[in-house]
């Protein structure tokens, strides 16, 4: 696991490889202003057949997904995450961990990619005060080799759901992550896969507890589902 940092270089090397974009999102009464790329299809077009093959990799990082945004909120309006230790799996863009961090939390930023991990980094030191930057961490990881990780209170992951053959390298991956008493929250869109996963936790031994919100975004109104997954320890 390769850790990151981020500096004065960060933006512009990003800036050099990228076609950049700032938005700028209201949560939770707080701005935040996130640097996405302005067009991910770009990025996915420039995936090769060689490339694809190798891991079945695309740049779904690129996307600030409507699950990131309700999983921020949800991070945001936590005040019992401050001194959590807490896991932002395919953190993408970072901005899930970055709320964590508002709240007070010690985030570890992890994706695959090298590139997410120099978005969120940007994106982390944009929004957060040094005393929250100074609480986050920066590391690429593969959710298959669960022990790079550690072990942590709190494993959020937006939209981490996306594929039927990562759920039981995903439940082991959280069954290493999540600490005796800690949880995993999990935020999907409203789809059928997501529902699958979730019923296949609860049979693996996770007590799992499901809320819906209804949002509305880009003229669209759209259904995420944000599961709570509690260990067998937890109380």
């Amino acid at each position: 696991m390769e850790q990151h940092t981020v500096s004065d270089d960060t933006f512009r090397d990003i800036r050099s490889r990228f076609d950049t974009v700032i938005g700028d999102h209201r949560i939770g009464g707080r701005s935040f202003r996130v640097l996405t790329v302005r067009d991910p299809n770009v990025l996915l077009d420039a995936i090769t057949p060689a490339t694809f093959a190798i891991d079945e990799r695309l740049p779904y990082w690129a996307e600030l997904w409507t699950s990131a945004l309700v999983l921020a909120e949800r991070c945001l309006a936590s005040p019992d995450l401050a001194g959590k230790r807490v896991l932002d799996l395919g953190c993408g863009l970072g901005l899930t961990g970055v709320c964590a961090a508002a709240a007070g939390a010690r985030v570890l930023f992890s994706d695959h990619e090298e590139d997410a991990m120099a978005f969120a980094a940007w994106n982390a030191r944009e929004n957060l005060t040094a005393p929250e930057f100074a609480r986050c961490t920066f590391r690429t990881g593969d959710w298959r080799a669960p022990e790079e990780f550690g072990v942590h209170d709190v494993v959020l992951g937006a939209d981490i759901v996306y594929e039927r053959r990562n759920f039981l390298p995903l439940l082991a991956c959280l069954r290493a992550t999540v600490g005796e008493h800690g949880e995993a929250w999990l935020a999907e869109p409203d789809r059928t896969l997501g529902q699958d996963f979730f019923a296949l936790a609860a049979q693996d031994g996770w007590h799992v507890d499901v809320d819906g919100r209804t949002v509305e975004r880009r003229g669209r109104t759209s259904t995420v589902r944000v599961a709570r997954l509690r260990s067998a320890g937890a109380a």
